[in-house]
């Protein structure tokens, strides 16, 4: 009933809806051409979107000026510098002592990591990223497989960060210790999109203020995972990963174009706003043991199950972070 009042009265909807994508394959070039046909269809249905680009896709696009002419136009955001390669962030922050982990995550998030030894190698990261677009406040960043780790956080904030969409804190934007944190992310695209699965969008996108979209631009055209070579440690080479199927890669874009046709719907009828602005939230955190379990069982979701780890002390960042006594204990159960 909200949404309809606004529509008749002419108001500006407060349903807004960010449209992200994780620019991160750097090792198969059909990613950027499938990069490169999104912006393409962005630019077709007048959509701003948030690319969050890492170090190594940073340094491959500085090839690719036909696609910074098309980012130019969007919000750029930062997915690390490495994405996969080991030691991960949730590797080299895995240490008895924040300071430590804080400064291993400086050093790295502004370095060229090597794809195969790991090894820091000359500057690269978030500094490349500037370089590539010297007039965009890179402001915003999504952990890889949303494994958001604390010290690593706050040595992003001092690198320039002050929005994360990573975490799993909150149902809306809230501010907390110099950050604002957006809602997990929901599949922008998905294989069986039915006439039951955009009935289901639309009620959950008029159920909440904020609602962020993902898409990974390689999912669209890759077979299998980029990633997965490096699951069981560093590769010795790299390698590419099949493609799909040319009537799939059609297929998949003509499913993706009709979901963007959706949200313009939406959008021209004033239900929604598909933005890309970014804003301090009004709404503070307030921390507690619950949101930290919360957080830190959605953060290391993805080291357990893709890369088998099990943290040592990661669990103490988090202490230190949400500014929760060690001696009151938490149960995982």
């Amino acid at each position: 009933m909200l949404s309809r009042t606004c529509a008749q009265k002419g108001e500006i909807p407060i349903h807004k809806v960010f449209l992200t994508f994780d620019v991160e394959d750097f090792i198969n070039d059909r990613s950027v051409l499938a990069l490169n046909r999104i912006l393409t269809l962005l630019e077709k249905y007048d959509f701003k979107a948030l690319f969050f680009i890492t170090g190594h896709m940073a340094e491959k696009l500085s090839n690719s000026p036909e696609t910074l002419d098309l980012l130019a136009s969007h919000e750029i955001g930062y997915h690390s510098s490495s994405h996969s390669v080991r030691p991960t962030i949730f590797e080299y922050t895995d240490v008895p002592s924040y300071k430590e982990a804080y400064l291993k995550s400086l050093k790295r998030e502004t370095s060229h990591i090597d794809p195969l030894s790991g090894k820091v190698e000359g500057k690269g990261g978030i500094e490349i990223l500037k370089e590539l677009f010297p007039q965009k406040n890179i402001a915003s960043f999504r952990a890889p497989g949303f494994c958001w780790i604390p010290p690593h956080f706050d040595a992003l904030v001092k690198l320039g960060i002050t929005f994360d969409f990573s975490t799993f804190v909150s149902s809306e934007p809230v501010y907390y210790k110099n950050a604002t944190f957006y809602p997990y992310q929901i599949q922008l695209f998905a294989d069986d999109f039915s006439l039951r699965t955009y009935r289901s969008l639309f009620f959950y996108l008029l159920k909440n203020r904020v609602t962020v979209m993902i898409c990974h631009p390689n999912n669209l055209v890759n077979q299998d995972r980029w990633d997965a070579l490096y699951y069981r440690g560093n590769p010795t080479k790299l390698l590419t990963v099949k493609s799909r199927t040319q009537e799939q890669i059609k297929s998949r874009f003509v499913k993706f174009e009709l979901i963007l046709k959706f949200f313009k719907l939406l959008e021209k009828n004033n239900l929604i706003e598909v933005t890309s602005e970014m804003n301090k939230s009004q709404k503070h955190l307030a921390a507690s043991k619950e949101v930290m379990r919360k957080c830190y069982d959605g953060s290391t979701r993805w080291a357990s199950r893709g890369f088998v780890y099990k943290p040592r002390f990661l669990l103490y960042h988090f202490f230190h972070y949400f500014d929760i006594s060690r001696h009151n204990p938490l149960v995982f159960e």
